[in-house]
């Protein structure tokens, strides 16, 4: 029995942290323009890593494109991220001889940033990578790649990024395409002593009339902050399901900072309250994780209460002839069980490319979402008034009920994402004579976004699996779609039952 435990906990340690990578690192994200172009680097390293047999030479090789130089003030960021380690022939014989035929999985590295000597430790937890099969002689090479922090320099001079320790979870399967036994393997990897590792400058340009005093570097903590929250019991912090304003959200018609079209040259006015009106309804959707390439289905549509028209904002005198006619405010809710959440989604994915994985994944609100509708003039040849409305949400994503190739992994209770991740959903209609078209709060409609999903944190039992879970599913550009259908209010026929939506692709 205790050896089926340790079975199922390395491989989800394996499975969970996933990623051969070693080393230096690298800041990607957009890249940043500067007058003076961008550099291509490309550095090797070597390493030593601790494996079965011993510890084995290794080499690591960092590829990136960078800014030559970048004003003061103004975030450092790395695109085309490509980490490559090599492993000799001793090393690959120790991996053979746990039965591997190919190996994946994840990794944490620490780089150091320094400027005039002051270094700042930024840790690098979004590495994985895909299945690479073991070579029948010679090298085995893995690449890996993922996004990490940004760095902001806060005073002129050169910003040097140099490889630090990596932390390698492997996950790893036979022959047969089956795990191994143990089916993961944690693998440190060092430089070697008194190595340069340098891998990249940057030259950062002093303000005018700065004092040149040195201040260290500055991580975007967008990428590792952990945010206070509930307890981990699938609530969500705030938030009511119960209509009103959910606790721990700002009153938009009182707050000056959430006025529409405020500008220095045309300030703007201030939201009128309004007695909202209630309304009830359903929404569902899908939500694709870019780095799994596939996408969860929410198929049960989840139930919202909304507080339409909370406050209204007319624009000042000076507003463009073509800006917004007026501004409507409201705000909305989930409501599942009495809590602020949609129904749970069973998905399955290919974690990293080959390894089966299924999980219920938990939606829940941190404080109400914040509707804001903004009118137009009415279209010059159709008559009809265009609207935009945006849907700002602020979402834990919990995980539970996990398992790998079938194997059940112990996630514990607490598995979800370090922060809430902000959810901006957009939707287009018009209203007119011949009624609503598009999306509108009232008669819903299609909503979009693209969302960045955080990094996860208090995931395993006895094992760290945050990385895992960070390598696999948290980064940028995951497009979600969902469907509102209309509304239940007191002047709608949609009621005492509002129609489901059917989720558009």
């Amino acid at each position: 029995m205790s050896s089926t435990l340790d079975r199922r906990r390395r491989l989800l340690r394996t499975a969970a942290a996933g990623a051969v990578v070693l080393v230096a690192g690298l800041i990607p994200g957009t890249g940043v323009a500067v007058d003076e172009g961008e550099q291509s680097v490309g550095r090797e390293f070597a390493h030593r890593c601790l494996l079965p047999g011993g510890e084995r030479p290794a080499t690591v090789r960092i590829s990136a494109v960078l800014p030559r130089q970048v004003p003061v003030g103004r975030p450092v960021r790395v695109e085309q991220v490509t980490v490559r380690l090599r492993l000799g022939p001793e090393a690959v014989g120790d991996l053979r001889a746990l039965g591997a035929a190919g190996t994946g999985g994840a990794a944490r590295l620490t780089t150091k940033v320094a400027q005039r000597g002051e270094p700042t430790e930024v840790d690098w937890s979004q590495l994985s990578a895909r299945e690479t099969k073991l070579p029948a002689e010679g090298d085995h090479t893995i690449e890996a790649a993922g996004a990490v922090p940004t760095v902001t320099a806060r005073s002129g001079g050169e910003l040097t990024f140099s490889a630090g320790t990596l932390t390698l979870d492997l996950l790893m399967r036979t022959a047969d395409d089956a795990p191994t036994t143990p089916p993961g393997l944690s693998v440190t990897c060092v430089p070697v002593p008194d190595a340069d590792t340098t891998f990249a400058r940057v030259a950062v340009l002093p303000a005018p009339g700065a004092s040149g005093r040195p201040t260290p570097p500055s991580v975007d903590d967008s990428a590792g902050r952990t945010d206070e929250g509930p307890a981990g019991d699938g609530t969500a912090g705030g938030g009511t399901a119960g209509g009103g304003t959910a606790g721990g959200g700002r009153d938009t018609a009182k707050d000056p900072a959430r006025r529409d079209g405020a500008d220095d040259d045309c300030p703007a006015t201030d939201p009128i309250p309004l007695p909202p009106t209630p309304g009830t309804g359903y929404i569902a959707g899908y939500s694709n994780v870019a780095k799994l390439g596939s996408a969860m289905f929410l198929k049960d549509p989840g139930f919202i209460r909304v507080n339409m028209s909370k406050a209204i904002q007319f624009p000042p005198p000076c507003n463009p002839p073509d800006g917004p006619q007026f501004t409507i405010y409201s705000d909305a809710t989930f409501d599942h069980h009495g809590k602020p959440q949609i129904p749970p989604a069973r998905s399955t994915f290919l974690t990293f490319g080959f390894m089966p994985t299924t999980a219920t994944v938990e939606l829940s609100l941190d404080g109400p979402i914040e509707l804001v509708t903004r009118s137009y003039p009415p279209d010059e040849q159709t008559g009809r008034f265009p609207e935009t409305t945006t849907a700002t949400a602020r979402l834990w994503v919990r995980l539970y009920d996990v398992k790998v190739d079938g194997t059940p992994l112990p996630v514990g209770p607490k598995c979800r994402t370090a922060r809430p991740m902000e959810l901006v959903l957009t939707g287009k209609g018009s209203t007119g004579g011949s009624g609503p078209e598009g999306y509108t709060v009232a008669n819903g409609g299609p909503l979009t976004a693209v969302s960045t999903i955080p990094p996860f944190s208090g995931c395993g039992v006895g094992e760290d699996l945050d990385r895992l879970f960070t390598a696999s599913l948290s980064g940028e550009g995951n497009y979600t779609k969902m469907t509102q259908g209309p509304l239940c209010t007191p002047e709608s026929p949609h009621c005492p039952d509002p129609p489901r939506p059917k989720p558009e692709r």
